[in-house]
């Protein structure tokens, strides 16, 4: 059970993670070396947490979906607050 929650709180932190990084990515050109960094600049940080928790390959893809969530909310809110700002 103790392996389900820190399962849990690395996706959490997986997204959380990446909501700033996808501020930054929607509001640079697409294609750009930005881009490219924003998208992937959380990886490392996140290969390292499983590692030092121990924990196997069959999280990946939960960390994966969790992270590109995270990488579409924060475009959306960057997107709202750039609308907000101009009307």
């Amino acid at each position: 059970m103790e392996q389900l929650y820190l399962a849990l709180l690395i996706c959490v932190l997986a997204f959380v993670v990446n909501l700033p990084m996808g501020l930054w990515r929607s509001s640079v050109k697409r294609y750009s070396l930005s881009w490219f960094v924003a998208i992937h600049l959380s990886i490392p940080l996140l290969y390292k947490v499983r590692i030092a928790l121990d924990f196997n390959d069959i999280i990946i893809p939960f960390l994966i979906i969790t992270a590109i969530f995270g990488q579409f909310v924060g475009g959306k809110i960057n997107l709202q607050n750039e609308l907000l700002e101009e009307g």
